[in-house]
């Protein structure tokens, strides 16, 4: 384990990497089982995703970054020893962290030898012991939050949102810490306060899937004022979308442009006291990235936000319907107790297309003459004019559409996702 400063993973296999000697030498862990990959050192801040594990247990989805006594065990054999450095920062599972701040550091251990299939040698956990002991007793106040782990996917209904939004909102005020490479520990009051200001916007099933499809092709764009739904606000989509897995996103606008934050869902397969804790210390989000857009920034396509903007141009460009969700009756009350007023959801969804396109009958290389078959054109990207005199351009999302006479075969060989407002197809080899 490396000091935080210096930590290093491995970008093919996303592993935290040991090091070796000065100038360090970077290695996998030696429990690890790789397919014989070199290691390929990276920042850790430069990744998304890094497979970490419990320090305590072994668990896969580790939740916080505690900082203890620095641990170092020694291995004298017959004709040499073995240095093994532990470090002075632990990652803790959310099982761990509740039974250690319950003061049942007997649990972890107990834990930590069942992982290890060693549950019938004492003398395993008493060694496990002492090391855990020289770290706790140690142990420097406060805690930081893992952003990195990838969780199992967890649902957010809409009716939920207004409480998500709150708990989100109470994490940001409160004292626990947030990596230093996310660039909003300066911030998060700002954060915390456009939170409290923001319009609650849930994206549709179909409406993702659309905002997914459109953000993989997205062409650079300028963020304006009038590009955005709302000058604050937070949305949800119901899966995890593109290769970052984000669940949501939210953006606080400021005198010098708007802050925007993408988040995954945490908590997915933790039950009792574990999942309740975590609920109430963090709840249902983790920022995983953060940036800053300035005013009538030029946006690059492959930005880590391109799922939000494209969210933001097809509901811009009057793709979406928008309409009002019922909120969860508990939180209704809750609201109610603290006199204030219940906030709206919008739910987004496809708008449903009442005509056919007026080029649906034309071909290219034969304009307005009848066509014997229909083909699909995929959807893409197109620059509109707008804004004074229309001297300004914005990206709009042509849909896919099928283009030729409604009573004429569909073309062969020929693949396509449809996205409508009630349902997703795909027409495969028509």
């Amino acid at each position: 384990m490396t000091a935080p400063h210096e930590e290093m993973a491995c970008q093919t296999c996303l592993y935290p990497l040991n090091t070796l000697g000065m100038p360090p030498t970077y290695v996998h862990p030696t429990h690890l089982a790789t397919d014989g990959h070199e290691p390929a050192p990276v920042p850790v801040s430069q990744l998304d995703t890094v497979r970490r594990s419990c320090d305590f247990c072994g668990d896969p989805y580790p939740i916080w970054t505690l900082h203890g006594g620095e641990v170092t065990a020694i291995a004298i054999g017959p004709t040499a020893g073995l240095v093994q450095d532990f470090g002075d920062s632990w990652a803790a599972c959310a099982a761990c962290q509740t039974h250690i701040d319950d003061s049942r550091n007997d649990i972890v251990i107990d834990r930590a030898v069942r992982a290890l299939g060693l549950a019938n040698h004492p003398h395993v956990r008493t060694r496990i012991e002492e090391l855990h002991q020289a770290f706790l007793n140690a142990r420097l106040a406060g805690r930081t939050l893992i952003t990195t782990t990838t969780w199992p996917a967890t649902t957010i209904t809409a009716a939920e949102l207004p409480k998500v939004r709150d708990r989100l909102t109470r994490f940001y005020r409160g004292n626990n810490n947030l990596p230093a490479a996310l660039g909003i520990t300066d911030t998060r009051q700002q954060i915390a306060a456009g939170l409290e200001r923001s319009h609650l916007y849930w994206i549709d099933n179909d409406f993702t899937d659309l905002a997914e499809h459109a953000a993989g092709q997205l062409p650079d764009v300028r963020i304006s004022r009038d590009l955005i739904p709302s000058a604050d606000g937070i949305l949800i989509w119901p899966r995890p979308v593109t290769h970052r897995q984000l669940t949501a996103a939210s953006w606080t606008t400021t005198t010098h442009g708007r802050t925007i934050v993408l988040y995954r869902a945490i908590g997915g397969g933790l039950h009792g006291k574990p999942l309740q804790r975590l609920r109430e210390q963090v709840g249902w989000l983790a920022p995983t990235s953060a940036t800053h857009l300035p005013e009538q920034h030029l946006t690059p396509g492959d930005h880590p936000a391109a799922a939000l903007v494209a969210t933001w141009l097809l509901i811009a460009q009057q793709t979406a319907d928008v309409t009002a969700a019922r909120v969860d009756k508990a939180v209704a009350k809750t609201y109610a107790r603290t006199n204030r007023p219940v906030p709206e959801v919008r739910i987004v969804r496809i708008r449903g297309r009442s005509s056919p396109r007026p080029d649906a009958e034309k071909m290219p290389g034969n304009p307005g003459g009848p066509q014997a078959s229909r083909s699909w054109v995929s959807g893409h990207w197109r620059n509109q004019a707008h804004g004074p005199g229309r001297s300004l351009r914005r990206p709009v999302y042509i849909h896919p559409f099928l283009r030729g006479p409604d009573d004429a075969p569909i073309k062969l060989s020929t693949t396509v996702r449809m996205l409508s407002s009630h349902q997703s197809e795909s027409q495969d080899d028509k």
